[in-house]
């Protein structure tokens, strides 16, 4: 009888356990898209609602997606989130997008660029993204607000969204696999990351408002490509960490814009243009930063 218990307890464990594998899920990818670096995109008006051009960049950006998430699922993915990253976060017309993958949309939220990122992710793409605020010839550069910031520096490093970004999606482990946008931005983002992550440029930028659009089925062709290799090679590429404790430096574009932030008590004065605030977890501190901004563009 003891024989045949310990046989029943074996035979249960093991319906178990091929069980949980059976109910497991396939790879899960989480899409952070923003405006000015799709494809075709070159000016202000272009990423702003109400303009004329918005309409046709909306379409674009969904084009842009759609190719990578065509990409993702020829390489094995099975559950793929995007997050409209750009300005209302209410860009990309629902009914464009891919069928097979679910949209994030609208804003305020609290991971803004980053919402729904979790660790049940086994990696990240950044598509559409731009070069960091004071990039020579890269289409539309800044960080986060053109308004408002002219640096945000963590730990004494200067970082671009996608680095601010990348490291949200560091602190939950899962790692950035591919980014697309335009030459620079992407030569910005090999630099930041390694060799290993895999780029898909879309056109190279004149200047700020101009830039040669590399044509659009090679584009797209790129970007599903881009997106197949990085599923595939997604082993090889660690998260994007930073390590505690951080201190935040957000630099404005003129003084008035940091009075309002300094009525909050943990940030500093660090000269006439500039405060600074530590934090001991990344989140926590990422949030206060982009309430900081938010406070600095009530003074315009």
């Amino acid at each position: 009888m003891k024989i045949a218990s310990w046989l029943l307890v074996i035979l249960f464990s093991a319906a178990g356990i091929f069980g949980q594998i059976a109910e497991k899920k396939g790879v899960k990818i989480f899409v952070s898209v923003d405006m000015e670096g799709i494809w075709g995109v070159v000016h202000s008006e272009q990423v702003a609602a109400g303009s004329a051009e918005y309409a046709s960049a909306r379409r674009w950006m969904a084009e842009d997606v759609n190719a990578v998430v065509e990409g993702l699922l020829e390489g094995g993915a099975e559950e793929i989130v995007v997050n409209d990253s750009h300005g209302s976060m209410r860009n990309i017309i629902a009914d464009a997008i891919h069928p097979k993958a679910s949209l994030v949309t609208g804003s305020p939220k609290p991971l803004s660029m980053m919402q729904g990122i979790d660790p049940s992710f086994d990696a990240c793409i950044f598509v559409g993204y731009h070069a960091r605020a004071g990039t020579t010839a890269s289409i539309l550069d800044h960080t986060i607000s053109s308004a408002t910031v002219r640096a945000i520096r963590i730990n004494g490093q200067e970082l671009p969204e996608m680095g601010i970004n990348a490291a949200i999606a560091g602190y939950y482990k899962v790692p950035l696999i591919m980014l697309s946008g335009d030459v620079e931005t992407c030569a910005q983002a090999k630099s930041l990351f390694g060799s290993e992550l895999v780029t898909a440029p879309v056109k190279e930028a004149i200047g700020r408002q101009a830039a040669r659009l590399f044509p659009a089925e090679q584009a797209r062709k790129g970007l599903k490509e881009a997106a197949r290799e990085a599923l595939l090679k997604r082993a090889k590429i660690q998260p994007y960490r930073l390590s505690p404790p951080f201190v935040f430096e957000v630099e404005f574009l003129n003084s008035f814009q940091t009075e309002q932030p300094m009525l909050l008590p943990q940030v500093k004065r660090l000269n006439p243009r500039a405060v600074t605030f530590p934090s001991n977890d990344y989140l926590e501190g990422f949030k206060l930063m982009r309430a900081i901004i938010a406070l600095a563009g009530i003074a315009g």
